[in-house]
């Protein structure tokens, strides 16, 4: 099932829930309904103390992991995974765990337990996918020379920056930098953007050209030619937020030796595999 369906799917049922917990998507003829997702939602505010917020898109991202991870459930036991001794003794010892604590004597235990299960469930599918495909020593080195190939001659800047929410605040930074003032006392009396504000609104890390080229290109144009200790007498502006960026130090890209790169790109290498065995459940899946 396409990606686009499945997000139109769940834009469409999230809008249409009622108070009442009624089923938002079927995953292969198993229901997920608007509860688990009430559940999650309840979670995820408890743990950031109420700083992320119960909005449409949480929602939708959430019942789309909540899909993902049924697929895995669905797959794992397909392949009889949840039988394997190694899944039976960490069910058994956490189970005993559970009665020793006294865990299981709670109201929530039941739901609590069906989820650690299925998590446990949906993690075998991770660790089948990995045995079977192991990443090889020559993969690392090969995904590690396509990096120092494509970074190969190329500059990386460390970036200051201003996010303002009008026009007006942006004119009046850019005068104040003409003036003379420094970016990053500006950056602290203007930018909305709370976290870069301690560090005057200059980023701790260096970003490749190469990157914000391909992933962010009206920020590289804006400072692809800028020299060092210049800043962008235009802001970027983009859906009525608007940004003036500053130059803060360009240089030549530095590729990390290959030792430095390797459990990193071990691990973007088994992620990989991972997203694509999910891909194919979704292509495999009948969700409506």
């Amino acid at each position: 099932m396409k990606q686009t369906s499945l997000a139109l799917l769940l834009a469409t049922a999230l809008a249409a829930a009622p108070l009442a917990a009624q089923t938002v998507v079927t995953v292969n003829n198993t229901r997920i309904d608007s509860s688990a997702i009430d559940q999650q939602v309840k979670i995820i505010n408890e743990q950031s103390n109420g700083q992320v917020a119960d909005t449409p898109e949480l929602r939708e991202n959430i019942a789309r992991r909540l899909v993902t991870r049924e697929l895995m459930i669905q797959e794992s036991r397909r392949l009889r995974l949840n039988e394997s001794p190694e899944f039976k003794q960490i069910i058994e010892r956490a189970r005993t765990d559970a009665r020793t604590s006294g865990e299981d004597r709670k109201p929530t235990f039941r739901q609590d337990w069906e989820t650690f299960e299925g998590n446990v469930t949906a993690q075998a599918l991770v660790a089948h996918i990995l045995r079977s495909n192991p990443v090889t020593e020559a993969q690392v080195q090969q995904a590690y020379q396509e990096i120092t190939n494509r970074y190969r001659g190329t500059q990386e800047v460390k970036l200051g920056e201003i996010i303002l929410n009008n026009r007006d605040n942006a004119q009046k930074a850019v005068a104040d930098l003409r003036r003379g003032r420094r970016f990053t006392d500006v950056a602290r009396q203007y930018t909305i953007d709370t976290p870069s504000r301690a560090n005057g609104g200059i980023s701790p890390t260096f970003t490749p050209l190469k990157d914000l080229e391909e992933g962010a290109p009206m920020v590289y144009n804006a400072v692809k030619s800028l020299g060092q200790g210049k800043f962008t007498e235009t802001p970027v502006e983009s859906n009525g937020i608007f940004a003036i960026f500053y130059m803060e130090a360009k240089r030549p890209v530095r590729v990390p030796p290959f030792a430095q790169l390797k459990p990193q790109i071990q691990q973007d290498l088994q992620n990989l595999l991972i997203e694509q065995e999910i891909a194919r459940l979704y292509q495999q899946a009948n969700i409506h």
